[in-house]
């Protein structure tokens, strides 16, 4: 190449290297979270911080239930609803990677050979060309739009990963309360199935009092109507429970049909009742990935405003070529050198107001994700103090329920043998039934209740997830 062709080349890069320096002195600033007084204690009377942990990114493990971690594991594996998340951060991902692309130079390189012949007056002329050129082009980012797009993109790529973070979570969840219910539904099954023979085995004493006299018609058909209902009641249940299983199977990615899961491990009441560290309000927003997720998309609405200011201003654009050409075909032996570069600039004289509009509507839309952040943050708070109260609230009515169904079971024993001695009627015996039956079955209900509030209170407080380092 020679020395002028050199030196052109050598001051395009210069000129680059310049302007490029300016360009690095436009940024984009952090944002701040939005200010809301969020107090410094939950509204919950009994906030139980004593022999409690935080919660881990294993929480489930916390109730004891190996059948609880493989169902939760085959969901993360299996689940076609996460597995089209995990396929959407990817997407974001890729898009980041375009985005940052626009801040390197391009590259082209073309080249070419021939011939042609031309005709004319008689004769005939042949020439002959072979050709080569790399080309580069680079957009000076004088004024931050290149970094604003790219970091627009990166945040909404972060969005994206807060989304699959938030998913998992919600899928972990929804296992473990389908879990607990399909528990809860067989301890009613069990329950009840012993309520009908409680109402079998009254039904013999009875008939046998009516066989002897000491009973009346009435009465033995007051009992096998009692036990016809214990009957019927097991047919909702049963389909209840079918249900519940193949909801569970689909949550975990398997086919509902055939499905089936080991629940001889251990029973409802049997499940350890974890208790987790719910830490201070203003926690959740280091704990929860939704909340996260808003503040992400706040980050891109930044740079999404910094994208439509700096619109107003001119682009530069930065051109080198390089090339070298031949007489000859197919070789490029005594080839004639060219380079050159050119700085472009662009300018935007009249747009009929379109910029102006397009920047009152990202700073609108900015302020639209300030208050959907603020929302995001009451709307957790209030999550997590009522699932703390509802822990709380259920535990007490579970330890009340419990003396209840104790006195209950009391009652109709004594009552029983108070009416095989003929002190009590049939109908006094029937309602010690109904009372056990019921207060039986109540129990079960409470103890789903607390463990889907103890669910319901690791999935406020995040499940073990916390902000990621170097994204705050």
């Amino acid at each position: 190449m020679a020395i002028d062709t050199r030196q052109t080349v050598f001051r395009a890069l210069l000129l680059a290297m310049a302007v490029g320096a300016l360009a690095g002195c436009a940024t984009t600033s952090p944002i701040d979270r939005p200010k809301l007084a969020m107090g410094q204690t939950w509204n919950a009377p009994e906030v139980a911080t004593e022999n409690t942990v935080p919660p881990d990114s294993l929480w489930w493990q916390a109730f004891g239930s190996a059948e609880l971690d493989r169902l939760i594991r085959q969901a993360f594996d299996q689940s076609p609803d996460l597995a089209a998340m995990a396929e959407r951060v990817f997407q974001a991902e890729q898009q980041a990677r375009i985005a940052g692309s626009s801040l390197l130079p391009s590259l082209n390189l073309s080249g070419g050979t021939g011939a042609r012949v031309t005709d004319g007056e008689g004769t005939s002329r042949r020439s002959e060309s072979t050709s080569a050129t790399l080309n580069a082009s680079y957009e000076l980012d004088v004024w931050g739009n290149l970094a604003a797009s790219r970091e627009e993109a990166e945040a909404s790529f972060r969005t994206t990963a807060f989304d699959y973070d938030t998913v998992r979570l919600t899928l972990a969840s929804s296992v473990a309360t389908s879990w607990f219910q399909l528990l809860a539904l067989e301890e009613q099954l069990r329950v009840a199935r012993e309520n009908l023979g409680i109402a079998e085995r009254t039904e013999q004493i009875v008939d046998a009092r009516y066989r002897n006299g000491a009973a009346s018609r009435a009465e033995l058909l007051r009992q096998q109507t009692e036990v016809l209902n214990q009957r019927a009641s097991l047919v909702p249940l049963q389909l209840q429970y079918r249900q519940t299983r193949s909801a569970l199977a689909v949550l975990v990615g398997a086919s509902p049909l055939g499905f089936n899961t080991d629940t001889t491990g251990k029973t409802l009441l049997a499940i350890m009742l974890p208790s987790a560290d719910v830490g201070v309000p203003s926690d959740l927003l280091t704990r929860r990935p939704d909340l996260a997720r808003e503040e992400a998309r706040l980050q891109a609405a930044d740079a999404n405003v910094e994208q439509a200011r700096t619109a107003f201003l001119p682009s530069v654009s930065l051109g080198l070529s390089a090339g070298a050409s031949s007489a000859d075909l197919l070789t490029l032996a005594n080839p004639v050198e060219t380079a050159g570069w050119t700085l472009s600039l662009a300018q935007t004289l009249f747009d009929g107001g379109r910029l102006d509009a397009q920047q009152a509507i990202s700073e609108s839309q900015r302020l639209e994700l300030v208050e959907n952040y603020r929302s995001a943050i009451l709307t957790a708070l209030q999550e997590t103090d009522g699932a703390l109260d509802r822990v709380q609230t259920s535990q007490h009515r579970e330890e009340l329920q419990q003396t209840v169904n104790e006195r209950a079971a009391r009652t109709l024993e004594l009552t029983e043998l108070r009416y095989r001695e003929g002190s009590d009627e049939l109908l006094t015996l029937l309602d010690a039934q109904r009372t056990l039956f019921q207060t039986r079955d109540q129990l079960v209900q409470l103890r789903l209740a607390r463990l889907v509030a103890t669910v319901d209170l690791y999935k406020a407080l995040g499940g073990g997830w916390s902000y990621p380092a170097g994204n705050k």
